[in-house]
């Protein structure tokens, strides 16, 4: 097959950080048959050192942007120092307008040269800004266009991105596709046809999951040899960056709740964020401090799945996302909240205990309830488990894929 006969993809997305677009566009391109599609990613904001996937993308051909300039570097790094000063607000919105406004030259110069050189055939666009992006590359060069919606709506207003639902009502006509996990329903609320909704879930790589259950035992020891626990000590870990959507704090008061019944009970947390202070304060407010592992990212977490006894889904706007679904496919127990989410499936599969949002005594209760089980939740976590295969990647690509050859079928008829 020549190059000529493979779709080309330009995706438009806000950065490559490790949230949950970025993971579906890295598997997207990971997955993809390259003798059928070509990828090219533009990311509409500047790296500020929070990229996780730019090099892997760059290893596959798939991103070829150039490192943020210096000055945008220093803007940002001033930026996030500015953040936790209040008085400084108005300095701060300054010098992110600049950040922001520079970025965006920098994107639509590296829009206009995929469109040079790359001459892509769809427009795939993840995130708010790239969302915008999308609309206005497509409003001059009249491709089709996809887009993954990031998030629930409740989500969207929460992290002040609540006008994204209103855009999508008003230019849903420009959007050949949608992309969703979680919003179906919010969709057809807003008008857009079911026909133009693509329904997917999160997935994992199944090879990548079972290659480390085969050593989990090893990942046991090794994982708390390395934080300094004794051999014995039961992990209830959380992953996900230290904001107040995810619930942190929750967690943080069920665990100074459970250690009188359960000392050796340590609470391992993989993230980071501006609310790490508050977390740490808290930690120290409630003397739990030595139960309490903040970690930062991890760009290899599956061991800490595996060295784990509990999983604790605290988000309060979503339910399952790429760590809970990592936690299904390692057969943790979860405890989590019921958020209403149509993605929710530990009502469907039983792998765990679903409580009130943000209910903290409910999850607290759960906890302990798992946790005095004589296997500890070993058999809840085998359903989730046992479920898993339902979860492999290919469920979140070929519906993708699928949408990229009805557009690529109506451009061969178009030409």
């Amino acid at each position: 097959m020549n190059a000529s006969d493979q779709t080309r993809v330009l995706h438009l997305i806000d950065g490559l950080a490790g949230g949950g677009c970025e993971r579906c566009l890295w598997d997207i391109v990971r997955v993809s048959d390259a003798e059928k599609l070509a990828h090219r990613i533009v990311t509409i904001q500047p790296d500020s050192g929070d990229f996780v996937y730019d090099e892997r993308l760059r290893a596959k051909g798939a991103y070829v942007q150039p490192p943020s300039p210096r000055f945008l570097n220093f803007l940002s790094k001033h930026i996030q120092d500015l953040a936790v000063r209040k008085v400084l607000v108005p300095w701060r919105k300054c010098l992110t307008l600049t950040w922001r406004s520079a970025g965006y030259v920098l994107a639509a110069r590296e829009v206009l040269k995929s469109f040079l050189r790359f001459r892509p055939h769809i427009i795939h666009t993840h995130g708010f800004y790239g969302f915008v992006a999308g609309l206005m590359v497509k409003a001059v060069f009249r491709k089709p266009m996809i887009h993954t919606v990031p998030c629930t709506f409740e989500q969207m207003k929460d992290a002040h991105y609540g006008w994204t639902p209103g855009l999508y009502a008003r230019a849903q006509r420009r959007v050949d596709y949608f992309v969703t996990g979680a919003s179906r329903a919010e969709l057809l609320g807003l008008g857009i046809p079911a026909s133009r909704i693509v329904s997917i879930r999160p997935a994992v790589d199944m090879q990548l999951i079972g290659a480390v259950r085969n050593v989990r035992a090893r990942h046991y020891s090794e994982i708390r040899r390395s934080l300094g626990l004794p051999p014995e000590a039961m992990i209830a870990l959380s992953v996900g960056r230290f904001h107040s959507s995810k619930g942190h704090l929750f967690a943080l008061e069920s665990v100074s709740q459970l250690l009188p019944k359960f000392p050796n009970l340590h609470w391992v947390v993989l993230g980071d964020g501006l609310q790490r202070a508050q977390l740490e304060s808290k930690s120290v407010e409630l003397g739990i401090t030595d139960n309490v592992h903040l970690l930062g990212f991890q760009t290899e977490p599956l061991p800490y799945f595996a060295a784990a006894d509990i999983y604790l889904r605290t988000p309060v706007f979503e339910s399952e996302n790429l760590s809970s679904t990592q936690a299904i496919a390692m057969g943790l127990p979860v405890v989590g909240f019921d958020t209403g989410c149509e993605s929710e499936l530990i009502d469907k599969v039983g792998h765990g205990v679903l409580v009130p949002n943000r209910n903290g005594e409910a999850l607290t209760e759960a906890i302990a309830q798992i946790l005095a089980l004589p296997d500890r939740g070993r058999a809840l976590g085998k359903r989730g488990a046992d479920y898993s295969h339902n979860l492999d990647i290919s469920q979140i690509t070929a519906p993708i894929f699928e949408s990229y050859e009805v557009l690529a079928e109506q451009r061969v008829l178009d030409e």
